[in-house]
């Protein structure tokens, strides 16, 4: 029986695409003005529920002793490709020279895939393993790295350790556990505490800037006046997060909505939009806009929302995965004519001429998603074969695990 998607969670990365967008247009701005405390309340709580689905959508990553593959080389390739971009952006604008690219030190947007490559792999050590240890560990982790003033944008270990929790609490998050959390009776408590936070960083939010780069700019708590007090000023952020976070999941449609396509396809918008930024803050466009208030906020809201259309639509997003798939190697490349009787003659063969053992057959036949749509007839049914990089393949895990069943037979 086919898996039912949920749309909650097509819902809740699509809005947390619209403020990704939106903080990444603001980011730029800085002073004493409306939109950097905008930016500030943003910058709380966005990325820490973004690491959170992330982790939640991590389960298909290692299941029943097996590792998903395709999504390390599709994170991998995804990371390249976003880093040479960014850095042709930067020589092109005569920023940066093309030379001083640096695939192992990142602090803007490539973070967050390099940073997920990283939390896969950890994925076999905790898989199975005690909820409360893993969640404990990964939070002194990320409490403790403020005090090693080495740990910083190499390899992206700060961002790594400080979001870990966010990541294994997806992990271990159920889906039954998070209708729970959403009963209205959290409700009455969490989303007026989230209100009166999200007023407090409006008002108060020009104090935010040194703690906030403690999580996002890989500071130390030696940037602040009183070292000591920056383990509790990292702890209340983290606090912060997760009723912010939590408050937020209150409003999110669980049915299918408009918005729900954007939510399967967030990879290309999340790499695309970066470097449309970029562009124009070397076009000069944000001098005009540094003090601007609620009605630049309204443009910028406005141009995000005309980009997560544009970058989110089918013909875009079958071309981002065609340059993806450009860079996989020839031992990886996909096998798109396969079928069963292909199956079955490449066993024949195995001792062959072919030179293809059944062990490496099945494993290419299950990685291969083209392959089980075909084998199961189901091509009109699947919305989104290759969308998101992170996300898409959860939703035919069913039609994974029964093509392991038939090749078995077979």
């Amino acid at each position: 029986m086919t898996k039912e998607r949920d749309y909650f969670f097509d819902n809740v990365k699509a809005v947390l695409m619209f403020l990704v967008v939106l903080g990444h247009l603001l980011l730029p701005i800085h002073g004493e003005s409306f939109l950097v405390v905008v930016k500030r309340l943003i910058y709380v709580f966005h990325m820490p529920l973004f690491v959170f689905v992330s982790g939640y959508f991590a389960k298909t990553f290692y299941k029943n002793g097996r590792y998903n593959y395709r999504k390390l080389l599709y994170l991998g390739k995804a990371y390249l490709v976003f880093v040479v971009a960014i850095q042709l952006v930067y020589a092109i604008s005569g920023y940066q020279a093309f030379s001083q690219i640096n695939f192992f030190s990142q602090s803007g947007a490539p973070w967050y895939l390099f940073a997920m490559i990283a939390w896969y792999l950890t994925i076999p050590a905790v898989h199975g393993r005690y909820p409360a240890l893993v969640l404990g560990l990964s939070l002194v982790l990320a409490l403790g790295a403020g005090f090693f003033q080495e740990i910083g944008d190499f390899l992206c270990l700060s961002r790594i350790m400080v979001f870990g929790p966010f990541f294994y609490l997806g992990y271990y998050m159920e889906r039954e556990t998070m209708q729970r959390l959403l009963q209205n009776r959290y409700r009455r408590a969490v989303v007026p505490m989230a209100g009166l936070l999200a007023v407090g960083i409006l008002v108060f939010g020009q104090r935010l800037e040194d703690p906030l780069s403690m999580v996002y700019e890989n500071f130390s708590y030696y940037e602040l006046e009183n070292v000591r007090s920056g383990l509790l000023v990292r702890l209340i952020l983290l606090l912060a997060a997760c009723i912010l976070s939590w408050a937020l999941l209150f409003f999110v449609p669980q049915r299918k909505t408009r918005i729900s396509a954007v939510g399967q396809n967030t990879m290309p918008v999340y790499m695309l939009h970066r470097i449309f930024r970029d562009i124009l803050m070397f076009s000069g466009i944000y001098e005009h806009v540094e003090d601007g208030g609620l009605s630049v906020l309204l443009l910028f809201g406005l141009l995000s929302i005309g980009m997560i259309s544009v970058f989110s639509r089918p013909a875009v997003v079958r071309m981002w995965n065609r340059l993806l798939a450009l860079y996989t190697p020839q031992w990886l490349c996909r096998i798109r004519s396969a079928n069963v009787s292909g199956v079955r003659q490449q066993r024949w063969k195995r001792n062959g001429r072919c030179g293809v053992s059944l062990r490496r057959i099945r494993i290419l036949f299950i990685q291969e998603m083209n392959i089980i749509i075909d084998l199961l007839k189901i091509n009109d049914t699947v919305p989104v074969p290759y969308g998101d990089g992170d996300f898409c393949v959860e939703a035919i895990d069913d039609r994974i695990d029964r093509g392991r069943k038939i090749i078995d037979e077979h």
